[in-house]
C-alpha cells in the first residue's frame, strides 16, 4: 500500500491554500488536521501563524510556515502583553485592530510569488475569531472561508449571550469584575473590549 506521501508525491500541485489559525491548541490542532487532509487531495499549504504559541514546524515537513504580525519582539503592542492565562487572550484584540496591513502584505507576497510558479491560490481559510481578515481577503478578491473549532455545546452557550447580556448578567456597571479583569491584563482595553474579555472569561469558565 501507497503511503500517503508516496501518493501525494505523484500529484502535480497547481494550487495552494493559505490557512491561518488563532495561535491556541484546541483551534491549531483542527486546522493543522484540515490541512493534511487538504494535502492529500493535492493542494499545497502555507500555514501562517504568529510567533506566540507557534506549532513545531519539523513535525510538518510538508508545509510552508509564514510567520506574521508580531515577528518584532520590541513592538510594544505585543511584547508587554501577557503569556499565560487568560490575559494572553488580549492579542487576539490587538491582532484583530492592527494586523491587517501586514496581513496583506504578506498575502501579496504570497499570491505573486504562486503566480510566478505557476501556481494558484485557491482561498484563504482562517479561524472564526479572525474577524479582521474578511476586509483583507475581499480586497484582494481572495475567497475566505471559515473553520469554526468550538464544539455545538459553546455555539449553544455563544448564541445565548445576547438573552444573558439583555438581563444584565453580564453587566460591568457594578465594577465588582474589575480587580479580576485588570489582574489578567484587560485594563488596557476599550469598556467595549473589557465586557467581551468578560464574557469570554465567564463562558471560558463553563469548560
Amino acid at each position: 500500500m501507497e503511503t500517503q506521501t508516496e501518493t501525494t508525491n505523484t500529484v502535480r500541485r497547481n494550487r495552494r491554500i493559505i490557512l491561518f489559525p488563532l495561535p491556541y491548541q484546541g483551534h491549531i490542532n483542527p486546522m493543522l488536521q484540515l490541512a493534511n487532509l487538504l494535502y492529500s487531495k493535492g493542494f499545497s499549504i502555507t500555514i501562517l501563524h504568529t510567533n506566540f504559541n507557534k506549532p513545531k514546524t519539523s513535525n510538518y515537513p510538508h508545509f510552508t510556515f509564514k510567520f506574521i504580525l508580531d515577528n518584532d519582539p520590541h513592538d510594544g503592542r505585543y511584547s508587554n502583553l501577557p503569556l499565560h492565562g487568560m490575559g494572553a487572550f488580549n492579542r487576539v484584540f490587538v491582532f484583530n485592530e492592527d494586523g491587517a496591513d501586514e496581513l496583506r502584505h504578506e498575502l501579496e507576497l504570497l499570491m505573486l510569488a504562486s503566480k510566478e510558479d505557476d501556481e494558484h491560490v485557491s482561498c484563504l481559510i482562517t479561524d472564526a475569531l479572525w474577524h479582521f481578515t474578511q476586509s483583507v481577503a475581499d480586497s484582494l478578491s481572495l475567497p475566505r472561508l471559515v473553520l469554526r473549532t468550538s464544539s455545538l455545546f459553546s455555539f449553544l452557550i455563544y448564541a445565548s449571550i445576547p438573552l444573558l447580556d439583555d438581563h444584565g448578567y453580564l453587566s460591568l456597571s457594578d465594577n465588582t469584575m474589575a480587580p479580576i479583569l485588570d489582574g489578567l491584563g484587560y485594563h488596557d482595553l476599550s469598556d467595549n473590549k473589557r465586557k467581551f474579555g468578560f464574557k469570554y472569561l465567564c463562558f471560558a469558565s463553563i469548560f
